[in-house]
């Protein structure tokens, strides 16, 4: 899974974050300025850094424009700067991505995956998931000749609980992965949808692949894995 670092000042609002990606299925640092985040990326290897523009000391655009032009790594501004002035110039020395406080969560994790699918450092695209191939760039679920014809939202769901392990994934969470107004729609369509895919991924072996966390959400059996 991606290893992200989360660059934030505000306690909260860092730790708020980090928690958000963990349960994402994310391996997430933190750090409390630059400093911080240049020892990490000395230490670890890192994905994705989620960068605050308002930083103590050295100031998120002088260190995104450090990052930029030591490496290729995926750069996601995420600052109360709303004016378009601020947003060409993140973009302009190299940003990824740029989003505007207060963030969504569940787009915040989407967007690190299309920066990864972007860059093309995307990962693991095949996985093993009990007795059946996952093709997540194809998206595609094949068992040898036979092929569970996924909806979209089945296939959605699938790869945000495949993206997360074992760890359960709340209801409100897959309803922001399936729906674009997630406000509007309702939790019970995700339920509708984790039924008909147990009963596709099912329906021959027997073997549950997907638990229910009462009262929470869902979560895979076993870890996928790499073909």
């Amino acid at each position: 899974m991606y290893s992200v670092a989360v660059v934030e000042d505000e306690n909260l609002a860092r730790k708020a974050i980090a928690l958000s990606l963990r349960e994402a299925g994310y391996t997430v640092h933190e750090a409390s300025d630059a400093l911080v985040c240049r020892a990490l990326l000395n230490q670890t290897r890192l994905d994705v850094i989620v960068l605050d523009l308002g930083l103590p000391g050295i100031d998120g655009m002088s260190f995104a424009r450090e990052i930029r032009g030591q490496s290729d790594i995926g750069l996601i501004i995420v600052t109360r700067r709303s004016d378009p002035e601020g947003r060409i110039a993140a973009l302009d020395l190299g940003a990824d991505d740029y989003l505007v406080k207060p963030i969504h969560y569940g787009e915040l994790a989407a967007r690190i995956r299309s920066v990864m699918r972007r860059s093309g450092r995307e990962r693991g695209r095949h996985k093993i998931l009990g007795p059946w191939v996952v093709d997540l760039k194809a998206r595609t679920v094949s068992k040898g000749a036979e092929v569970a014809n996924l909806t979209r939202g089945e296939f959605d769901i699938l790869a945000r609980l495949m993206q997360a392990g074992t760890k359960i994934v709340s209801r409100q969470e897959l309803l922001s992965v399936i729906s674009r107004s997630p406000l509007e729609a309702d939790l019970r369509s995700v339920d509708v949808l984790v039924s008909r895919l147990r009963r596709k991924l099912n329906e021959l072996d027997g073997d549950n692949l997907i638990a229910t966390a009462p009262g929470f959400g869902y979560r895979l059996v076993a870890i996928p894995e790499e073909p």
